[in-house]
């Protein structure tokens, strides 16, 4: 099974539906693990088998003239349990990346990873201060965390506990984590 990047990333943002995958294979080479819509912007998430790792990808879109385009986006090599069911809390590990977690417990949630890119909108100029900037971050989260929500948006948590959140904000963007009683746990200022 062939991985079109665009393909996967419009039918994604499309459906806005992750089917729960247990593991990566010969035949079933990459999953689908999340996507974040904010207006004409998107950012899709999906594990990637790769030659003796997993890979987690992300791919950030802008919408103009009705038409998803893709502007980039990154990988890491992560571990092989990359799709396991989320654990009951995170393991110990130091955060990665800058985050204010006001309120959280480090084994409930943590940054795993942040990227960006320049949205010129079809224009050609590549000045650095012109067009928009759209970032994004990855959250990871322990079966504790059922939903999180951050400008308006409620945002479920799939079985792999990985959130990606897009943002075309200048500002860190306030995210409030809740259980699965819909009881607020905490806040976390995320810093791409």
């Amino acid at each position: 099974m062939a991985f079109d990047v665009y393909a996967e990333s419009v039918r994604l943002i499309e459906s806005r539906h992750v089917e729960a995958v247990p593991r990566l294979s010969r035949r079933r080479r990459f999953a689908p693990m999340g996507v974040d819509v904010v207006g004409d912007v998107a950012v899709t998430m999906f594990a990637r088998r790769g030659v003796g790792c997993s890979l987690s990808e992300s791919y950030v879109l802008s919408k103009r003239d009705g038409h998803w385009r893709l502007l980039g986006g990154g990988s890491d090599t992560e571990s092989d349990d990359l799709l396991a069911d989320r654990p009951p809390r995170l393991p110990e590990e130091p955060a990665y990346g800058h985050s204010d977690h006001t309120g959280i417990d480090p084994s409930i949630l943590r940054l795993e990873g942040s990227g960006g890119v320049r949205d010129s909108g079809g224009r050609g100029d590549w000045l650095p201060w012109s067009g928009r900037w759209i970032s994004y971050v990855v959250l990871q989260v322990s079966a504790q965390v059922a939903s999180l929500e951050t400008d308006g948006r409620d945002l479920l948590v799939p079985w792999h506990g990985r959130v990606v959140i897009a943002s075309t904000k200048r500002r860190p963007s306030l995210v409030k984590v809740y259980d699965n009683r819909g009881q607020l746990l905490g806040e976390v200022l995320t810093q791409p």
